[in-house]
């Protein structure tokens, strides 16, 4: 294994890309102290989360398989999640070292609270905005699975615009068509740097279809937990009130992407979580 330090941008960002075997992950670094491992959603990247920091915490923002400064292998294998979280493992130890916090977005949420269900000695706090645990009924995960097939196939025979487009116009995300020109902008370009192959490949081997649910294993984790969802998102804030209670935030008038459409909220709710 082996770590680049490519250069210093704005913001005192520094760039690292993580040679693992055959492929590798994009990393940034924001920020200074105790680290906290990020992961960010799907079709999206590490510099989502641009707008946050902690203080006495370094950020480090990791691009998922297929998404930002990472690998965009032409195989299914290292968009699953078993290879993925064991990847993530490899890479997090070169990066934070054996203990650090973890949070995530989305698809990085659920990505993160696998994560910490696997290595729960070395997680100290786990953050999870808008993300699932895993969908229970066996018969409903399974159709879950055949959407996420049949949207990667769709995916593979359009090119990336269309993909944008099309994912910006979900119900999920019209909360977002109230945000600046500016910020929309920047969501639209993190969209339309992606691969429409590598997107397919997460669906099919990372997508919600695909994750075992585990909210009858949520009392295993004896760590701080962190659950923040946007009032206008009722299905993830539905979710938090089930299965997380008192370490529920429901951040008023915004949706899905609450670090994005509530930036200084979002930040004083983890100051508080950190104190």
């Amino acid at each position: 294994m082996k770590a680049m330090i490519q250069d210093m941008q704005t913001l005192d960002i520094q760039r690292m890309q993580i040679n693992i075997g055959e492929y590798y992950y994009g990393v940034s670094v924001a920020g200074t102290g105790k680290p906290l491992v990020c992961f960010h959603g799907f079709s999206e990247s590490g510099s989502t989360w641009d707008g946050i920091e902690v203080v006495g915490y370094r950020l480090i923002r990791i691009d998922s398989m297929g998404h930002g400064r990472s690998a965009r292998p032409m195989k299914l294998q290292p968009y699953t999640l078993p290879q993925m979280l064991g990847d993530l493992h490899r890479v997090i130890y070169a990066v934070a070292g054996e203990r650090y916090a973890l949070m995530g977005y989305s698809m990085g949420a659920r990505m993160a609270l696998l994560y910490a269900l696997e290595y729960p000695e070395e997680v100290t706090h786990l953050v999870l905005e808008s993300g699932s645990v895993g969908i229970e009924d066996e018969g409903k995960r399974q159709d879950r699975y055949v959407g996420d097939q049949a949207l990667a196939e769709r995916i593979r025979v359009h090119d990336i615009t269309w993909f944008s487009e099309t994912w910006a116009k979900l119900e999920i995300f019209k909360t977002q068509q109230g945000l600046p020109a500016k910020v929309q902008q920047k969501i639209q370009r993190r969209r339309l740097l992606n691969s429409p192959h590598a997107l397919a490949f997460t669906l099919e081997g990372s997508g919600q279809g695909s994750m075992p649910y585990v909210g009858h294993r949520l009392s295993d984790l004896t760590i701080p937990i962190c659950y923040i969802s946007g009032e206008l998102d009722t299905k993830y804030t539905a979710i938090g009130a089930q299965y997380f209670r008192d370490a529920h935030h429901i951040v008023l008038q915004v949706g899905h992407n609450v670090h994005v459409e509530a930036p200084e909220v979002y930040r004083q709710i983890l100051k508080q979580f950190f104190l």
